[in-house]
């Protein structure tokens, strides 16, 4: 819309804002001669009905209300397909930005509170359920006059049952235990965030604070806030008793209605008029804290990377004996030694120690040769090459130090620490961990989706021990470990992202570590049952959560006991930290290898872009070539190549990757977990407008390619299938590509004519490793590879006559001849200093004759 512009009978003047669900624009209504606010169903929502019957449910639910204290709807129409409500246009401030000048008096605060409360009994004795009280929903005028705002997620009582999609659609830190839950809704909830609305106007801080939205959850099911006569003086013990009531875990020992609530709120305020409300006196704290931006900036999630770890980034193993400083008690001086690795070779996965803290095992890589199994034994000075497990990864130790497990090749193997030949025990094609239990059996993920399952050491065939579901047990559960007395499994949780304690004897498991805590936990303890969960947090810091794994209990990993320790390895599921039973830790620093852009042509000479040198981990062109869309970290950054120039595109608190430009290089199209899964987002590449979702859907997805036709190509992970291959057309329809049990990714459409792409390139590794795939498009038919030798991130030259790709220590290419067949691949040039991994770290030029990419600084890593 533009201000001027004219809908029906009214005349837009400007634009207010706009959500999840709708924008809002403020316009005169020249019929009644008024001035309105008009609130649009969200452009990209336009073809999705369910979410066009929820706004048009709102609608006529708010319609429904009259009430000094609710928004008053004025009208419900469409207009040329656009869909819009007209309702009362109000002045002043939401309570949200009230507050963030700091708390407010107890006189407005419960005066506030009791209109709120006012007119939620309006709403509810019309069976309406708010759903999402918030102070941003709350605008106050000059008069102090409160009105509720947006009933966007009002509900009929008897119809309000919580689904995935109705979850995102609150806001996470006013949810009620039912909701967080999944449970039935009902008035209640609404009691328990205007609750929630009173607690942050009285003390400036909301009730609760985990800095991600998991922990949050946690938080609310199984916390108490901290007591607001301890946060503000003055605080009348009458206000901390109603606050309680609100926050009542149990619905049932929650006010009941609205108007209970009012009848306390008034009493409490004549009780502070006259001056006989009790007050205790406190030294924690002379008044509240006002809330900060950064308090109210949305957290990142602690989703761990679902991808298998890469070569390239470790360079020392280290072990830090007499405790480690990990230990609380005997104190004792750390002493470190540093296991240099053979110049060449990188480790892969581990590593894991011994129970007795004697030997190490870890995997490491040489070149583009499989990854190796070796053993180090403390009072040696050489690691020992475990023969037959070529290709292996995730090692851990018998309990007596006398074998050793590990995955290779798609199965579950064993082998004498003595030496001998590796034996093979279980098929697991896609492994996510393993434990070796005290009854001599193990414990193992054989896939994302396969659940726990657990097998004779032996041999024999597995038991499933637990199956995720996809809701509240996650789609996947991963990195078992069995802790001490064998009776107790603690695991991660995929989805929810929390950890998890499992009891053999009765099958149930129960959450004890929520997602806030960092990467998947290890048990600490020495010889017995006490002892503490280790967790890597994103921040390198290694934390403790006291523990006692006899009888496993809810716990936070609140300690910081070694900073510094790790830095964010992509493709890494957890911290590679493993702890022995006498004290001694084992630990690999990850690599946090600087790089910079530059230009390579064909014949592999680079050039510079500039000095600057950052973690860069993804970069694409924008179509002309002008412009590079590069990720650094987390965060997405547009740099102008013709200015030499760079801008942040998105804000440093929300996790980001895979990169696409739309066909017009008007857009930035990227996955994010902003939404707590991985979805699919699109932002203005000039950052006038902020993200918006352009593809929600259970598991995750990331976008991978973007036709001249507006299609969109990605891949989504998937629990049982693994990488599977999808579209998005512009109307919205969602269609597989490729879905088999092999993992197919980094997914490119072919230029074609009129727009319409003649073939699909991408990496599988249904032939056991990674090659180059092209088949045709849209049918599928004509399949052939393309790569010998190994091969991933497939780029198509723009006039379609070279496809290009990389394999472990080249740039190659493959020209497509004039009858439409594949020529074979040839070498272009070495590429030893330029990045490779999990994500594009190149991209080709809209000529076709040179590449954009990230350069290591291979002198970065001197000093690991």
């Amino acid at each position: 819309m533009m201000v001027g512009q004219s809908i029906s009978h009214y005349k837009i003047v400007a634009k207010l804002g706009e959500g999840g669900m709708g924008v809002v624009y403020k316009a005169e209504d020249t019929t009644l001669d008024r001035t309105v606010a008009l609130k649009f169903l969200a452009q990209h929502l336009l073809n999705d009905e369910e979410a066009k019957k929820r706004f048009l449910r709102e609608a006529k639910a708010a319609a429904a209300l009259d009430h000094a204290n609710i928004c008053t709807v004025h009208e419900i129409a469409e207009v040329d397909g656009k869909t819009f409500l007209a309702m009362a246009f109000l002045k002043g401030e939401t309570l949200e930005e009230r507050i963030a000048q700091g708390p407010l008096s107890l006189k407005d605060a419960l005066d506030i509170a009791r209109q709120v409360a006012d007119g939620l009994e309006a709403a509810h004795e019309a069976a309406i359920v708010h759903r999402d009280i918030k102070p941003a929903n709350i605008m106050v005028d000059a008069k102090g006059r409160a009105t509720i705002m947006d009933f966007g997620l009002a509900r009929l009582t008897e119809a309000s049952r919580l689904t995935k999609l109705d979850t995102a659609m609150g806001t996470v830190a006013y949810m009620s235990p039912e909701q967080a839950q999944g449970m039935t809704v009902d008035s209640r909830s609404d009691l328990w965030s205007l609750g929630c609305v009173l607690y942050e106007m009285v003390s400036g801080q909301r009730p609760f604070q985990g800095q991600y939205d998991q922990a949050l959850l946690y938080e609310i099911v199984h916390e108490e806030p901290a007591a607001l006569t301890g946060l503000r003086t003055g605080v009348p013990v009458e206000l901390e008793l109603l606050g309680s009531k609100c926050l009542a875990k149990d619905r049932e020992d929650r006010f009941q209605s609205a108007k209970e609530i009012m009848v306390d709120l008034r009493t409490l305020s004549e009780k502070l008029k006259s001056g006989h409300s009790t007050v205790l006196r406190t030294t924690n704290a002379e008044k509240a804290v006002p809330s900060t931006p950064e308090a109210d900036r949305p957290r990142k999630p602690t989703r761990a990377w679902l991808w298998p770890a890469v070569a390239g980034v470790l360079a020392i193993v280290a072990i830090a004996l007499a405790y480690l400083a990990l230990r609380p008690e005997p104190r004792a001086t750390p002493v470190y030694l540093s296991i240099p690795l053979p110049p060449g070779q990188e480790i892969t996965s581990g590593p894991a120690i011994s129970d007795d803290g004697q030997i190490i095992a870890y995997t490491a890589q040489q070149g583009t040769a499989e990854p190796q199994l070796y053993l180090r034994h403390l009072n040696s000075s050489e690691a020992r090459l475990v023969v037959g497990a070529s290709g292996a990864q995730q090692p851990f130790f018998r309990p007596n130090g006398t074998w050793l497990a590990f995955f290779a090749h798609g199965q579950l193997q064993k082998a004498e620490v003595a030496g001998g030949t590796p034996v093979r025990l279980a098929e697991a094609a896609y492994p996510k961990g393993g434990t070796w239990n005290q009854d001599d059996t193990i414990i193992y993920a054989a896939s994302l989706g396969s659940g726990l399952l657990r097998i004779p050491a032996s041999g024999g065939e597995p038991e499933t021990l637990t199956q995720p579901d996809g809701a509240a047990a996650g789609y996947g559960h991963v990195f078992p470990q069995a802790l001490p007395g064998g009776r107790h499994i603690l695991f991660t949780i995929w989805g929810p992202s929390v950890s998890a304690v499992l009891s053999l004897e009765s099958g149930q498991w129960d959450v004890v570590l929520p997602a806030a805590a960092g990467l998947a936990p290890i048990f600490d303890s020495i010889n017995g049952t006490t002892g503490r969960l280790l967790v890597v947090d994103p921040s390198a810091t290694i934390r403790a959560a006291p523990f006692d794994a006899a009888h496993p209990a809810p716990t936070s990993a609140d300690a910081s006991v070694l900073t510094d320790f790790y830095y964010h390895v992509e493709g890494e599921v957890r911290g590679w930290l493993s702890v022995s039973n006498n004290g001694n830790a084992v630990y690999a620093p990850g690599n946090p290898t600087k790089s910079s852009l530059v230009w390579v042509d064909q014949e592999g000479v680079a050039e510079s872009l500039g000095t600057e040198q950052d973690a860069y981990r993804e970069v694409m062109l924008s179509p002309d070539g002008t412009k590079a869309a590069v990720r650094q970290s987390m965060d997405i950054w547009i740099h102008d190549l013709q200015r030499g120039t760079r801008s942040p595109l998105t804000a440093a608190n929300t996790h980001n990757l895979s990169l696409q430009w739309s066909e017009d290089g008007e857009q930035i199209i990227f996955a994010s977990s902003r939404g707590g899964e991985w979805d699919i987002y699109s932002q203005s590449a000039d950052g006038s407008r902020p993200a918006e979702a352009l593809l929600t859907r259970p598991y995750d997805q990331f976008p991978s390619s973007v036709s001249e036709g507006g299609t969109l190509l990605f891949h989504e992970i998937h629990s049982q299938t693994g990488f599977d291959l999808w579209t998005l057309s512009q109307d919205g329809e969602v269609s597989p590509l490729r879905v088999t049990p092999f993992n197919e990714r980094d997914a490119r459409f072919s230029p074609g004519p009129e727009g319409r792409p003649r073939w699909v390139a991408y990496a599988s590794n249904e032939s056991g490793r990674s090659e180059i795939y092209v088949q045709s498009y849209p049918s599928g038919a004509n399949r052939i590879a393309v790569s010998i030798g190994g091969g991933f991130h497939p780029s198509w030259s723009r006039d379609g006559k070279e496809l290009f790709y990389l394999t472990e220590d080249a740039v190659a290419a493959v020209a497509i001849r004039s009858d439409g067949t594949f020529g074979p691949p040839r070498k272009l040039f070495d590429r030893t200093d330029l990045l490779s991994g999990l994500y594009r770290s190149y991209d080709v030029s809209p000529d076709g004759n040179r590449f954009l990419m990230i350069r290591r600084d291979l002198n970065d890593r001197s000093d690991r």
